[in-house]
């Protein structure tokens, strides 16, 4: 378990620090939900904290951060791509990468929030700050049921401010007509006081809640509006928005904050993801047909296994073939052997690859997708679900034959329990008002949101872990682990065939079946998230099919491996027409895809044809997108593209889910032709 502490901003030294009260929560909680400036409830829900500085158990060495320092790298250039803003606080991840810290999180700081007080009886607003955090009663009905008000203003520049007496705001300079700022006082204009205002009503609606004065009887406030002082600064010091004539329509609404709840998805979107390993020494040969296609697509410079060293594949092989030995897998010790003997007289593992032709087709974004899928196969322990069933759970030849009809009938082609996914998870930022690069307000579109740096390590953090090198560091909150899950893949003949059925008749019948769906995807380099996918025909079809199964699967998961919802999650192997579907909790296995794959597997099946793609919002989802959160969609940290390119459609067959629902466009789904030919 790892925890948080309440802290105020003037007692950093160590000694105050560990007599301040904790709260415990789990390394997941620290690494997706209880991160910097984040606002969050303190225990039992006594006050509502801002948290703050991050310590450290462990830290990364230097060259296990290049592939998650690539990724950061890549999501920074799509983000700016598309309008958005980078903190000017991130270096540059390839150029300074030891400007860096990368491990995983133990505490976390939390400071109560300076928000103003507001009754729970009789709405009276307090400002005292000799009061705000201590018990007292409401100035006016003696209540003791005072609480922090629970409404932030934020901004998509990532700034967030809290309700207090002084609202920062905008004004005219008389001589320059230049926007400044400023704050104004919530007060009553007649009395000019702020002791007698309260918020009629209990309703949590921003547009209800309007001020009043106690005292005069008249409304202060009909709305809370506040404006972003950072990003006026911002706009002065570059030129921009220079003076109040110029475009004040959208100098005010590029200043605008809104107002939202402090627990609200509004005011914190984590930036996070996860990256598959790709430096892992190779455990297998590849000798099934379609990685053997992948392997000869790339040149042999590019091709996964480059660089790692044969005497670092001998010895992670030597490792794992005493534990064969130990635990009497005869089988596997003879198949670790045979690789070791490979290896040590440098045998090559597949011919030249094809035709030039075929390679010049291969997109960027794709041939990362083949180094994954050919790491996957290499690198990783899988064995066929089917037979684990059988030996470990004593499966009866009826069940094996339930489970093989079943697997026919939805079209999985390989079913495979995955033992060692290796999975990097990282959270490197955060943004607030919306988790895409730009945003709409008050009219104007298209206003970037910027991805914020989380707060530098402090000298207590780095003196702990003996690392004083680490002080001014930009934190990155990352997990490695080795995660168990079911992988799925469909027949290539199969997609081929169907996606002839609905009108997609794919080029260069003479390549191998993989190698033409490859070559008949669009390029989508530059969009990683699929933002786009609906515009492109055949990656919308090809994708879509195996991200809506894989999202099914995840459904299905939870019911029989004992895990929640926000603890599932999936890589997406394109090339290999596939997907893993794995237990992300923790960064050890917990048993329960194993169990799951012994005694229910053919409930597990099941219940993905029928339960997972099920929808309590039909006819009106099915008529639509095909995929809601009642059907298809997952939590944001478990779908590494945030939902983009599901349907039910592409499983059931129904209304295409990129045309407008005004039209008879009808895609025939997988599972309708499935068990053909």
């Amino acid at each position: 378990m790892a925890n948080f502490r309440g802290i105020s901003p003037s007692n950093t030294e160590e000694s105050v620090i560990e007599r301040l009260p904790v709260m415990q929560r789990g390394v997941s909680q620290l690494l997706f939900n209880y991160l910097p400036f984040r606002t969050v409830d303190w225990e039992d829900g006594l006050a509502i904290v801002q948290l703050g500085n991050v310590r450290f158990s462990t830290i990364w060495e230097e060259d296990r951060k290049t592939t998650l320092l690539h990724e950061i790298s890549e999501s920074f250039d799509r983000w700016t791509m598309r309008g958005g803003r980078v903190d000017v606080a991130f270096p540059n991840p390839m150029q300074e990468p030891d400007r860096y810290c990368v491990g995983a999180p133990e505490s976390i700081e939390a400071a109560v929030l300076p928000a103003a007080l507001i009754c729970q009886r009789c709405g009276q607003l307090i400002f005292d700050k000799k009061t705000k955090y201590e018990k007292s009663l409401c100035p006016h009905c003696e209540s003791p049921r005072i609480h922090q008000i629970p409404f932030v203003f934020v901004h998509g520049c990532g700034e967030l401010v809290p309700i207090e007496e002084w609202i920062p705001a905008t004004k005219k300079n008389a001589d320059t007509g230049a926007l400044e700022t400023t704050k104004h006082p919530i007060r009553c204009p007649q009395c000019e006081q702020g002791t007698n205002l309260y918020i009629p009503g209990r309703s949590d609606r921003v547009k209800d809640m309007k001020v009043v004065c106690r005292k005069c009887n008249i409304q202060v406030l009909d709305r809370f509006t506040a404006r972003c002082h950072r990003c006026l600064k911002r706009f002065t010091k570059e030129g921009t928005y220079a003076s109040g004539e110029q475009s004040s329509g959208t100098i005010v609404s590029a200043l605008a904050m809104r107002l939202a709840r402090y627990s609200a998805s509004d005011t914190y979107y984590p930036q996070t993801l996860s990256v598959l390993r790709l430096d892992k020494p190779r455990l297998s040969s590849v000798d099934d047909e379609i990685s053997s296609t992948l392997y000869r697509i790339l040149p042999r410079s590019r091709r996964p296994d480059a660089t790692v060293s044969a005497s670092d594949s001998i010895k992670a092989l030597s490792e794992r073939l005493k534990i064969a030995e130990a635990m009497g897998d005869t089988a596997e010790y003879a198949r670790l052997l045979a690789r070791i003997g490979e290896i040590a007289t440098g045998k090559v593992d597949a011919p030249a690859f094809v035709d030039r032709g075929l390679l010049d087709s291969i997109s960027q974004d794709l041939e990362k997708g083949i180094k994954e899928s050919l790491a996957f196969r290499g690198t990783v322990t899988t064995v066929s679900a089917e037979e684990k069933a059988r030996t470990e759970g004593g499966t009866s030849n009826l069940l094996a034959l339930e489970v093989a009809r079943l697997r026919a009938s939805i079209g999985i082609d390989e079913l495979l329990y995955v033992d060692d996914l290796p999975i990097i998870t990282a959270t490197f930022g955060y943004t607030r008002r919306h988790f895409e690069p730009t945003y709409e307000e008050l009219g104007a579109k298209n206003l970037p949101v910027q991805i914020r740096a989380f707060p530098p390590v402090q000298k207590t953090a780095a003196q702990r872990l003996g690392r004083i090198d680490l002080v001014g560091t930009v934190p990155v909150l990352a997990r490695e682990g080795e995660h168990e899950g079911i992988f799925m893949s469909l027949n290539p003949q199969r997609i081929i065939e169907w996606l002839a059925l609905n009108g997609i008749v794919l080029p260069h019948p003479q390549l191998p079946n993989v190698a033409r769906i490859l070559a008949a995807l669009e390029p989508i380099d530059h969009d990683r998230y699929y933002d786009s996918i609906w515009q492109l025909p055949t990656r919308r079809m090809v994708y879509g099919l195996v991200h809506s199964l894989s999202h099914a699967a995840m459904r299905a998961i939870t019911r029989y491996a004992g895990i929640d919802r926000t603890s599932v999650a999936e890589y997406i192997f394109l090339p290999l027409l596939g997907c893993v579907v794995y237990d992300s909790s923790s960064s050890f296995k917990l048993g329960g895809v194993a169990t799951l794959v012994r005694d229910h597997l053919a409930a597990f099946l099941r219940n993905i044809a029928d339960d997972s793609v099920e929808c309590l919002y039909d006819p009106d989802c099915s008529d639509h997108v095909g995929a809601c959160h009642g059907c298809l969609h997952s939590p944001e940290i478990s779908c590494r593209v945030f939902n983009h390119g599901l349907s039910r459609a592409f499983l059931l067959g129904g209304h295409a889910p990129w045309a407008d629902v005004s039209t008879e466009t009808r895609i025939t789904g997988y599972w309708e032709m499935a068990g053909q030919g």
